[in-house]
C-alpha cells in the first residue's frame, strides 16, 4: 500500500454523510424502515445518526450507535421514539419521546 493508498482509504473510512439511496442522501431520520437488509449492515441516517443492524430482514432491526449531532432539537419530520441526538448548543444527550418532545436520559 502506498501513501496515497493509504490517504484515499482514510478519507473514505472517515466520510460522515448520509447513507445514499438510488444515487441520492437518504431524507430518512432513523434507521430504515424498508426493504431487505442484512446483519451488521450500517447505515447513517439525514441527521448524522448512526445505526447497525443486529437482525437481518425486511426492515431488519437495527441499534442507534452514534447520536445525531444538532444544534436544535429536530422539531419536524418523523422521527422514531427513542432517537438519540447530542445537541451541541446545550451538551445534553437527549431521547426523542414522541410528538417532538425530548428528554435528558
Amino acid at each position: 500500500m502506498t501513501a496515497d493508498n493509504f490517504t484515499l482509504l482514510a478519507e473514505d473510512i472517515a466520510k460522515r454523510v448520509a447513507t445514499y439511496q438510488n444515487g441520492s442522501p437518504t431524507t430518512i431520520i432513523g434507521p430504515p424502515t424498508s426493504g431487505a437488509r442484512v446483519l451488521n449492515e450500517f447505515w447513517r441516517d439525514a441527521l448524522g445518526g448512526e445505526f447497525r443492524c443486529t437482525g437481518a430482514g425486511t426492515p431488519g432491526t437495527w441499534i442507534q450507535i452514534r447520536p445525531a449531532a444538532v444544534t436544535a432539537d429536530p422539531s419536524s419530520g418523523t422521527i422514531p421514539t427513542g432517537y438519540l441526538v447530542l445537541n451541541a448548543t446545550t451538551g445534553h444527550i437527549k431521547r426523542h419521546t414522541g410528538g417532538y418532545v425530548w428528554e435528558i436520559p
